[in-house]
């Protein structure tokens, strides 16, 4: 059982769906459980897959459910379930009671929070005594593993890494997407993200008025949509930018509907963990320029795959796309991004080293062949 508090949009909840989707079905029955709510976007595709997709009953919308941990234990007794994985906090919170009152039940749980420790303190105190409940836990990348063992005095033999991995979209380009922007000849700068702070978005928007005063021949797109978007709009309307930038909102199947169209991919976090939309823009060998956070300085060589600059940098920001310009240095970055994307970070390698996990788990032997 895949246990997430809900399948809206983030790199929790396509992890979850690319495990609930390619885990070898001659070894694993899977289900996922939801414990807030189907959520959105992720949980729909994986309905419309046929993946046994369901909510724990009675929780008002808008309120805890303390009874959480109880109802999911109910769950895991009438489905025989004999491994629970959680993503995230909340998914940690119902899996772990059930793990000590059900002592057969073996648990897993992913940590994707990629700036610990918490500024939350009964976060932080939870997933704390949580994790000591979990019989194996597993950090998203080797930076964000370092900050969790400090956070909450983990040894090395309580957790390992294990690199997310995507699977590559079968590009459908919208050709209508530049023309619909008024790119025009310009470079189109694109990134795809949840607009919440820790993005840096607002580090985006000086970066383009900079760009734009230079006479760069910069388009810059926001896809995705978020708590910030109307004070990011705002902010674009007060510094002036017009069609500089344009924030379209969430388009569904972004990554293989409109990254294609991106000249070059720009991140401006201020942290992660391990970034899925970086994964997306290799896997389609794009040029990106993105901060040197989370595992980005492990997933991208830089000046070969990438371009790394400080969070917050907007003078080495601006140098960085400026030097895009270059068609011969978009290739060429473009192209050893993909080769990067293909040795290491592909869905088949992320899902084979949670397969291990899990077999470990019930005492079996890693199976010789995989269903297709």
């Amino acid at each position: 059982m895949l246990v997430i508090d809900g399948l809206g949009i983030g790199g929790a909840e396509m992890v979850v769906r690319d495990l609930a989707r390619h885990l070898n079905r001659d070894w694993f029955d899977v289900c996922v459980c939801c414990t807030k709510g189907l959520g959105g976007p992720v949980g729909e595709e994986l309905l419309r897959c046929g993946i046994d997709v369901f909510v724990l009953p009675g929780r008002k919308q808008g309120r805890a459910d303390y009874l959480t941990p109880w109802k999911l234990r109910r769950t895991v007794a009438a489905r025989g379930i004999d491994i629970a994985h959680s993503h995230g906090s909340a998914a940690l919170f119902a899996v772990a009671p059930c793990r000590l009152t059900r002592p057969t039940l073996k648990t897993v749980h992913t940590f994707h929070f990629g700036n610990y420790p918490y500024d939350m303190r009964r976060t932080h105190l939870l997933e704390f005594l949580c994790s000591r409940a979990v019989d194996r836990l597993v950090a998203v990348g080797h930076q964000q593993q370092r900050e969790i063992q400090a956070a909450y005095r983990l040894p090395d033999t309580r957790i390992v890494t294990v690199w997310n991995g995507i699977r590559v979209a079968t590009p459908r380009v919208d050709p209508s997407f530049r023309a619909a922007l008024g790119t025009g000849n310009r470079l189109l700068i694109g990134t795809i993200a949840k607009l919440i702070q820790q993005k840096g978005l607002d580090a985006l928007l000086i970066v383009a008025k900079r760009c734009r005063d230079a006479g760069y021949p910069f388009q810059f797109a926001i896809v995705g949509d978020g708590p910030l978007r109307s004070e990011l709009e705002q902010r674009r309307l007060e510094l002036g930018l017009g069609d500089t930038v344009v924030i379209t909102g969430w388009i569904p199947d972004a990554a293989s509907r409109v990254l294609p169209a991106f000249d070059v991919f720009f991140q401006s976090s201020r942290w992660e963990a391990m970034s899925i939309a970086i994964l997306e823009a290799m896997a389609l060998g794009k040029p990106i320029v993105a901060t040197r956070v989370g595992d980005n300085p492990r997933v991208l060589e830089q000046g070969t795959s990438g371009t790394l600059v400080d969070s917050g940098d907007i003078e080495a920001m601006v140098a960085a796309l400026a030097r895009f310009m270059d068609p011969d240095m978009r290739e060429s970055y473009g192209r050893a991004a993909f080769e990067r994307f293909s040795g290491h970070f592909t869905v088949e390698r992320m899902v084979q080293s949670y397969e291990r996990i899990y077999l470990e788990l019930a005492g079996r032997t890693e199976p010789m062949h995989r269903s297709q």
